[in-house]
């Protein structure tokens, strides 16, 4: 799949006419739909709100259309349902005005400037719900990002989709990128096998993945989660014994935020030989860039 110029409106027969206003109140919400509201509301990534936390892939140009694919995937919609545009005009937007095909998603939105586009989709679609813009019409929940003005209304974003999958999507933004998913694409795009780490490779440390090139091997450990400030002397110690467990030469990548890295952690790490990938390491890899590579002829000319 790739984001195209595809756009096409609903074309069933049996379309059905709705309203965004409630007719009960309060809202009768499936498990899945307040979940994922609770997501929008609170811990959307990049927001101020004190329960969100800071993602850079998603803000990163460099990874827009990749996440942005993958989130797709999710909302199960193909890039004849998706539409981006520097603004909303009522053609565009006329044809979901009053009645809407309750099969097929669909989503409009415009894009500030240097916004990526899964942040102007979750922008979006928080706006609409914060705002009470939206109504659950059979299976879908549709909204309007929208500005009222004395004389017009300003369209910036529509949406109809299913709430179990925009519940996926959200999951995923919240635990899964930043991790295999994208270390999987930064290593074949370097020419790497890679696959799920499996027991026939480890002794005693739990790795995600585990990469082959050439005659090298390494066993992929991917810290995601959250540290306060900075990782514990105790952590990277009790990490590199576990480290040293491994066999048949295989070498240990790191992938973590350097800044959870004091110097002393770092040249622990590099003692041992362990390889430590940051952020960027991975968005030069993506590019087909190979840091593995680069970071071991560095190292072979330190020794």
């Amino acid at each position: 799949m790739q984001l195209t110029d595809k756009f096409s409106y609903d074309k069933c027969n049996n379309k059905v006419k709705y309203q965004i206003k409630h007719e009960d109140i309060p809202i009768s919400l499936s498990k899945e739909l307040r979940e994922a509201i609770y997501y929008l509301l609170w811990y959307v990534p990049n927001i101020k709100s004190e329960q969100s936390e800071k993602n850079e892939l998603l803000t990163n140009p460099q990874y827009d259309d990749f996440i942005f694919l993958e989130i797709m995937k999710s909302m199960n919609l193909s890039d004849e349902d998706v539409l981006y545009t520097e603004s909303i005009t009522e053609k565009m937007i006329s044809p979901f005005l009053e009645e809407i095909c309750i099969k097929c998603p669909k989503i409009i939105m415009t894009i500030s400037s240097g916004e990526t586009k899964t942040m102007a989709l979750l922008r979006h679609i928080r706006n609409a719900i914060a705002h009470g813009n939206f109504n659950v019409i059979g299976d879908m929940v549709v909204g309007f990002d929208l500005q009222r003005y004395e004389n017009h209304i300003e369209y910036r974003g529509f949406f109809k989709i299913n709430p179990n999958n925009l519940l996926d999507s959200l999951r995923k933004i919240q635990f899964d990128y930043n991790s295999q998913q994208l270390i999987t694409k930064a290593f074949k795009n370097t020419g790497y096998f890679i696959q799920v780490y499996q027991e026939k490779y480890q002794r005693s440390h739990d790795f995600e993945l585990f990469a082959r090139k050439n005659n090298k091997k390494y066993a992929i450990d991917i810290k995601n989660y959250k540290y306060e400030k900075i990782v514990d002397q105790d952590f990277i110690r009790e990490m590199i014994n576990q480290y040293e467990g491994l066999i048949d030469d295989i070498t240990p990548i790191l992938i973590i935020n350097t800044s959870f890295l004091d110097k002393k952690s770092k040249e622990e790490l590099l003692c041992h030989d362990v390889i430590v990938l940051d952020v960027k390491n991975i968005q030069k890899m993506v590019k087909g860039r190979d840091m593995v590579a680069e970071i071991e002829r560095a190292q072979l000319f330190k020794n």
